[in-house]
């Protein structure tokens, strides 16, 4: 057959008998025109093509109180500790004779200053919400199409108690730096800008009130957030004073949560160390897994274990889930700081329950599960077992395997590695509640070239000391996934062979995907109404619980939480670049706005048994 270009009235003429052509059985028309064919001239009536909808809230009924008896957190407050207070408006100080006064608290930010001005916005009280309009929780229309149709797991349900939240981190999303008596942070110290980028971020630290209840009004049980250490203890260390301040806010935040019918998952410390632990020097050898957080300060353990009880003293008996690290590999700064991350987390942990806790603690690990670049090929998978001991091993062996570190490890890591011994790994072994992981992706991994064992023998190689290269780009020279602004993918079915990795490598008695999210590719810079009808972030969040749903129905994989990252667009680490958040918000007016993966997340929960 040719395909030739014929004249209209040739074309016509082929088409006519399909155009023209009656129905069965009916009495063939003579139509002077195709519409006169049809015979529906001017009959068309329009109707309504979705439904209203309103996002379901929560009910103002206050959670559970009792996590820890009041004896025991007014026991465990140390004795002869001051709470007071400072003000980032005296900068003439002089009482150099105290180590704790205003005069060592103004030190602190020389640093910062003169050469560069705080951003500040023009809120500096607390704002007392107001109600969220119905206009604001009107559900969007139906994508069209899910991850699940078709799929048993339409059909499935989530276990009744569930862990369904929505996280945040202080740094990334309060602003409000020097208020209040809070000093640096290493986040503050390492990216701190001409431009302050960082140091608006969403002023949460004034409007909590108004995003706790916007989270209620959208139906969201739990909501997690870290806790700024530099807010409770501006000068770090063990037996420093207590910032009254600081203590005043988070009690306040806590209550609006359990006023709001929400429950409080608190993290102890998300990223922002206190740079106290760096400050003059530092006593801390070289960082390699990550940026100098401090951690690796030979004071960290005991300053770290005096900050948890601080916070135990005051928030313990309404905080049902306790997170002692975030992200420990990424915050370590070398292995030191993971031993001291290990003794810290375990020493935190017997702690609290030896003060009678009843809630529950972990920490939290990362990692963007790594697969074989080639199933097949032996080089590949010892890459990727390799990869795997260093995001996830280090931490997860002594604490779920009663195992030392991993050997990729502590024969690469001379300089810092000592071997744990058996007193010690049975004393880290079973300390945390559930396996908390933040699961963003999935990355090929390969070798690098010349091989591992001569990178790991390279102290100034590119790729040591993890020695491992990593890619998006499979062998077929297609994506991993579907790509978003930065580094996640969308990877459902890699994620749902992570759960299973975690759940036969480390054996744990649960599971809580404890961030998970998905920054829409240049959402940055789109229109408003754009960003507000954020389909791919909804599609990640429908595929990534729709495996979690088949993790818990057909793998019998206990996973017991899921908490997307995050409730707000939010500084992230650098920039506002990367829009993570379920909400939208205006950089000028501070003005919050839901977007429909928002709507999505929470719905597919109901959709489930919710």
């Amino acid at each position: 057959m040719r395909f030739e270009i014929g004249t209209a009235a040739a074309i016509a003429a082929a088409w006519a008998p399909l155009v023209n052509a009656a129905p069965q059985g009916a009495e063939p028309a003579a139509p002077n025109n195709f519409w006169e064919a049809r015979g529906r001239e001017g009959s068309y009536t329009f109707t309504s093509m979705t439904s209203t909808r309103y996002a379901t809230p929560l009910p103002r009924t206050k959670p559970v109180t009792t996590y820890m008896p009041a004896a025991s957190m007014s026991a465990i407050m140390p004795s002869g500790v001051k709470t007071t207070t400072w003000n980032k408006n005296d900068a003439s100080a002089s009482d150099w004779n105290n180590p704790y006064g205003q005069a060592e608290w103004n030190r602190r930010w020389a640093t910062f200053m003169p050469n560069v001005s705080i951003s500040t916005a023009s809120i500096t009280t607390t704002v007392q919400p107001t109600p969220v309009p119905s206009s604001s929780l009107i559900m969007p229309p139906p994508a069209g199409f899910s991850y699940s149709d078709g799929a048993k797991a339409k059909d499935y349900t989530f276990p009744k108690d569930f862990i369904v939240g929505a996280a945040s981190s202080a740094n990334q999303i309060e602003g409000a730096i020097q208020d209040e008596g809070r000093t640096p942070s290493v986040l503050d110290y390492f990216n701190f800008l001409p431009q302050a980028s960082d140091y608006i971020t969403d002023w949460n630290y004034y409007l909590y009130k108004e995003d706790i209840a916007r989270l209620a009004a959208m139906g969201i049980p739990y909501y997690s957030f870290s806790i700024s250490w530099t807010r409770i203890l501006p000068f770090a260390a063990a037996g420093t004073p207590v910032n009254k301040e600081g203590i005043d806010h988070y009690n306040d935040l806590i209550n609006t949560c359990l006023e709001y019918g929400v429950k409080p998952i608190v993290t102890i410390v998300h990223a922002d160390e206190p740079y106290e632990f760096i400050m003059d020097g530092g006593n801390v050898s070289r960082a390699y897994f990550s940026t100098n957080s401090g951690a690796a300060n030979n004071t960290f353990v005991d300053s770290y274990v005096y900050y948890s009880s601080i916070l135990f003293s005051h928030f313990a008996d309404r905080v049902p889930i306790w997170i002692t690290i975030n992200e420990p590999f990424y915050e370590s700064g070398n292995l030191e700081g993971m031993y001291n991350f290990l003794e810290a987390h375990t020493q935190v942990y017997d702690l609290y329950k030896s003060m009678g806790g009843k809630g529950m603690m972990s920490y939290k690990n990362a990692d963007n599960f790594g697969v074989p670049l080639d199933i097949n090929n032996k080089d590949d998978i010892a890459a990727t077992n390799r990869y795997q001991d260093y995001l996830l091993g280090i931490m997860s062996n002594p604490t779920w395997l009663g195992k030392d570190v991993p050997e990729s490890v502590t024969s690469t890591c001379t300089n810092e590695s000592r071997p744990l011994s058996p007193e010690t790994l049975a004393r880290y072994k079973g300390k945390s509640d559930f396996y908390a992981v933040d699961p963003y992706t999935a990355t090929f991994v390969f070798p690098p070239d010349g091989g591992i064992d001569a990178c790991a023998k390279d102290p100034n190689h590119s790729l040591w000391p993890n020695c491992v290269n990593t890619t998006s780009i499979s062998e077929n020279n297609w994506e991993i996934g579907f790509y978003s602004n930065d580094y996640p993918y969308l990877t459902p079915k890699y994620f749902r062979a992570f759960m299973n990795y975690i759940w036969e490598t480390y054996q744990p008695k649960a599971i809580v995907v404890s961030e998970f999210g998905f920054p829409v590719y240049a959402e940055s810079t789109a229109p408003l109404a754009s960003q507000l009808n954020d389909l791919p972030r909804s599609l990640y969040y429908d595929a990534f619980l729709t495996e979690i749903l088949n993790c818990i129905h057909e793998d019998g994989i206990n996973i017991i939480g899921a908490i997307g990252w995050s409730m707000l667009d939010n500084w992230e680490f650098g920039s506002y670049d990367q829009h993570f958040g379920m909400q939208v918000v205006d950089r000028s007016t501070l003005k919050r706005y839901y977007k429909r993966s928002f709507f999505d997340f929470i719905d597919f929960f109901h959709s489930h048994g919710l």
